[in-house]
């Protein structure tokens, strides 16, 4: 099912098609542990195009299981919040 792109996906002014290509193309992504009400948070980290080193950051809440459709809710360009938070990873 395809994920419901809310307006604050758009505060960074990064297109919507930048968006989906990084999360179809991440190279990293993750739950963020505790950040969700509801459901889970996932960071998608991913070009966000094919000619371009540029990264972008993703988060979606989305609901495995339930048949409720995931929500976009941030795009930017790859921060060092998130860059750190790649780096220092461990599943």
């Amino acid at each position: 099912m395809a994920p419901k792109w809310v307006g604050s996906s758009e505060r960074h002014g990064i297109p919507r098609a930048d968006q989906i290509h990084a999360i179809l193309n991440a190279t990293f992504e993750a739950e963020l542990e505790g950040e969700a009400q509801e459901g889970r948070i996932m960071l998608f980290i991913g070009p966000a195009h094919d000619q371009t080193d540029r990264e972008l950051e993703i988060l979606v809440n989305d609901f495995p299981g339930t048949g409720k459709e995931a929500v976009v809710f941030h795009a930017m360009t790859l921060g060092p919040k998130f860059k750190r938070f790649r780096e220092e990873y461990q599943p």
